[in-house]
């Protein structure tokens, strides 16, 4: 096995593993969701978003922190590894997304077609209150490469700048936000949210995840094996 293949393995054993202990998560969720409607006979609303975009960001943080050195140590090469790591991180978006829209659309039928009477929040909603399969699902995996980006981008910062620099920037950023928000008209915001284009709104949101994550190919292409310490 070349290093190639060696490397494309390593990734989606990995991928694999985190997509199935996630999908089960949901399932089980799933089931514990529709046993306390039917078992006490209540309708309520209630969301399944929680484990899918756990399980894309936790496999994006863990397989920066933990497969690029073991890659590197195979005869992987940086940039081999960050091309293999992109894709296999787009699939396991679009699988966990996939996953969670059949869920969604069994639980759509049978709130339909049947006696269901809880109902799952989608972000979907936000664009149409019916229910549009390939538009929520669209949806779902923007907001899945946003996580995506977001999650790679602020782990190779970490891995980069190292724990006291990465908190300092992060918590810098986090005030600057804050304050801007707060300091703002917020009703020019208010009337921007009820105008917005939601379905525009979250394309943007993937494009800009994407761009988080091509940010991170100079920072990672000459990175060393291990991060920097907790006072670098």
């Amino acid at each position: 096995m070349n290093s190639v293949k060696g490397t494309n393995r390593l990734i989606l054993d990995d991928m694999g593993w985190y997509l199935k202990i996630f999908s089960y998560i949901t399932l089980m969720l799933t089931v514990v969701y529709l046993a306390i409607g039917f078992i006490f006979d209540v309708a309520y609303s209630t969301q399944l978003l929680g484990p899918m975009y756990g399980g894309i960001c936790a496999f994006a943080v863990a397989g920066i922190i933990t497969l690029y050195p073991v890659a590197i140590s195979l005869g992987s090469t940086r940039i081999q590894f960050l091309k293999s790591f992109y894709v296999i991180s787009a699939w396991m978006v679009v699988g966990a997304m996939a996953i969670l829209n059949v869920i969604y659309l069994i639980m759509y039928l049978l709130q339909e077609y049947g006696s269901l009477g809880v109902t799952f929040y989608q972000l979907g909603m936000l664009y149409s209150k019916e229910y549009h399969f390939i538009s929520y699902l669209w949806i779902d995996l923007m907001t899945g490469f946003l996580v995506l980006g977001l999650s790679i981008f602020l782990t190779v910062c970490w891995i980069r700048l190292g724990m006291r620099n990465f908190l300092i920037l992060f918590f810098g950023l986090t005030v600057v936000l804050t304050l801007a928000v707060v300091l703002s008209d917020l009703s020019v915001w208010v009337q921007w949210f009820t105008s917005v284009n939601w379905l525009a709104l979250f394309t943007v949101t993937g494009v800009i995840g994407w761009a988080l994550i091509l940010c991170t190919y100079p920072m990672m292409k000459n990175a060393p094996l291990t991060m920097k310490g907790r006072k670098d």
